[in-house]
C-alpha cells in the first residue's frame, strides 16, 4: 500500500524541482542574452566613436564603402532594438526595470548617433534621394495611433530599404537630445515625425498615412 504512495511523492518531488530548474535556466540564460547585448553595445559604440573621429578630422569618402559601413551599423543596431522589444514585453517574466532602462539608454544614443553619421554623410556628399525619418512616440500617451504609425514606418521601410533610414525615439524618456527635440519642436502630441531629406526639413504632427509618407520620398 505504501508503494504507490512513494511513487506519487517522488513524481510530486521531480515536477516540482523540474519546475524550479526551468525558471533557474530560463533566468540564466536571460542574463547570458543581457550580457551580449552589452557587449554588443560596446562594440557598436566603439564603431560609432571612431566613424565619428573620422568623420569630423577629415572629409568623408564618398563611396560605397562609406554607406556599406552604415548599414551594417544600422543592422547591428536593429539587432540591440529586437531585444530590447523582447526585454519590454509581457512574455519576459525576468523582467528587469533597471536593466531595460539601460539597454533602452543605449539603444537610443546609438540610434541618434547613427542619424548624425548618416545626416552628415547626405550634407557632404550631396545624396538627394536618400531620406531620413524620425519617429517620435510615447509610451503614456499615445497608444493605438502609435502603433498603427509604427507599423506603417516598418511597412515603409521594408519597401524603401535603399534609400531610407528610420529612427525611433519614445518622447517620454529621460534622454538630453531627446529632450532638446521636444522642446525644440514642442513635441506635445504623438505621433510626432521629422523628415530630412537632403537641404529640407518636414514636420507632421499627429498620424501620417502611408500615402503622405510616400509622397515626402520622391519630393
Amino acid at each position: 500500500m505504501d508503494k504507490p504512495r512513494n511513487i506519487i511523492a517522488i513524481a510530486v518531488i521531480i515536477s516540482i524541482l523540474s519546475f524550479f530548474l526551468g525558471i533557474i535556466l530560463g533566468y540564466l540564460l536571460y542574463q547570458y542574452s543581457f550580457q551580449q547585448s552589452i557587449l554588443q553595445i560596446d562594440e557598436i559604440n566603439s564603431l560609432v566613436i571612431s566613424a565619428q573621429y573620422l568623420a569630423s578630422s577629415q572629409s568623408l569618402e564618398c563611396n560605397s564603402n562609406y554607406l556599406s559601413f552604415l548599414e551594417y551599423l544600422k543592422s547591428q543596431i536593429a539587432q540591440v532594438g529586437q531585444e530590447l522589444t523582447y526585454l519590454e514585453s509581457k512574455e519576459n517574466i525576468y523582467y528587469n526595470k533597471e536593466e531595460v532602462r539601460y539597454l533602452k539608454s543605449q539603444y537610443f544614443n546609438m540610434e541618434y548617433l547613427h542619424f548624425l553619421l548618416t545626416r552628415k554623410y547626405i550634407e557632404e556628399c550631396n545624396i538627394t534621394n536618400f531620406t531620413l525619418i524620425l519617429y517620435f512616440y510615447n509610451n503614456q500617451y499615445c497608444g493605438s495611433a502609435c502603433d498603427q504609425e509604427g507599423d506603417i514606418l516598418t511597412y515603409l521601410y521594408v519597401q524603401n530599404q535603399h534609400n531610407l533610414y528610420i529612427y525611433s525615439f519614445d518622447s517620454g524618456y529621460p534622454n538630453y537630445f531627446i529632450s532638446y527635440y521636444n522642446l525644440k519642436y514642442n513635441i506635445t502630441t504623438w505621433p510626432f515625425i521629422i523628415i530630412y531629406r537632403y537641404n529640407e526639413t518636414y514636420v507632421i504632427r499627429g498620424f501620417a498615412s502611408l500615402n503622405e509618407l510616400e509622397g515626402y520620398l520622391t519630393k
